[in-house]
């Protein structure tokens, strides 16, 4: 099952052209980096870098048309925001576990 909105991704490769793996490369990078620095944010009681972290890697998800990850991030972000850290933790392992369904998908199209 697909983790990204297929249409809206198609027609970003079609605008992106022979920019399109080099998008998602950087995605992947970044992310990577990102999605672990949230846990390191948490245990360190620093919501708003959290905040920000979590703001960057949302959008950035849209951008690449992963609508459910861009979704669970909003949620992380409005609790960082609140600092309600009940269910946080739990929050950032699924948002982890949807980006790597996420990162896979992309991984396969760059090696298409």
């Amino acid at each position: 099952m697909t983790k990204l909105n297929q249409a809206a991704f198609s027609d970003l490769r079609e605008i992106m052209e022979e920019e399109f793996s080099p998008l998602l490369e950087l995605y992947i990078k970044d992310s990577d980096s990102r999605i672990e620095e949230l846990t390191l944010y948490l245990e360190a009681a620093d919501y708003e870098s959290l905040r920000q972290t979590v703001h960057s890697f949302k959008g950035a998800s849209s951008n690449i048309c992963a609508v459910e990850l861009s979704q669970q991030a909003q949620k992380i972000e409005d609790a960082a925001k609140e600092q309600r850290i009940e269910g946080l933790s739990a929050a950032i392992d699924a948002l982890k576990t949807e980006y790597l369904s996420v990162r896979e998908e992309l991984m396969a199209d760059i090696k298409k």
